[in-house]
């Protein structure tokens, strides 16, 4: 079985992420924020930014990369693992991908990103992401212990519902004879 590498999913990763910034800090200029409210999104996940300077926006690109590389170098490894662990070791050709390791990486990744923030907001409340967790987790406010486990429960079931959207349509994809890209 092949293993996923980490360093080409972070470069990936990194180029995808400054193109979705470049396209939104784009239609921000061209777009009020009322109408194009992605400002307030990029604004939390990326400490400092704030759509004013050039000097903003390279320190957003500085902050894609590290969020790219810590994506790649704990995801690909959580993923290796589960995949060696729940499939039998075959062949090293790469096979249509199972849910349950997708599953379990993501959900982990999910938690272990959770729960970095969570301590990360407590050493620096003034970057703190609470505003997001709030927004995308039904029912969590900003902090007990019953807010904490409500967050942690839905990472994870974030996690599950990725795997269950990626891996069907990866495996289509997977399995469609498609012109290699050279």
């Amino acid at each position: 079985m092949q293993r996923v590498q980490p360093f080409p999913v972070a470069v990936a990763l990194s180029f995808i992420l400054i193109i979705l910034l470049s396209i939104c800090v784009l239609l921000h200029l061209l777009f009020s924020p009322a109408t194009w409210p992605m400002v307030r999104l990029w604004e939390i996940l990326l400490p400092g930014f704030t759509w004013i300077s050039t000097l903003s926006f390279f320190l957003a690109v500085l902050e894609i990369f590290f969020i790219a590389f810590y994506i790649a170098y704990v995801f690909v490894p959580l993923y290796n693992f589960f995949n060696e662990r729940i499939r039998p070791k075959e062949g090293t050709e790469m096979k249509p991908l199972r849910f349950k390791p997708v599953a379990l990486t993501v959900a982990s990744f999910g938690a272990i990103t959770y729960v970095l923030c969570v301590i990360f907001d407590f050493i620096f409340p003034q970057w703190a992401m609470n505003e997001l967790w709030e927004i995308l987790l039904p029912g969590f406010t900003w902090i007990s212990v019953k807010d904490f486990f409500i967050g942690l429960v839905g990472v994870a079931l974030y996690g599950i519902y990725i795997a269950a959207v990626f891996v069907p349509l990866y495996n289509n994809f997977y399995r469609t004879e498609l012109p290699e890209v050279k």
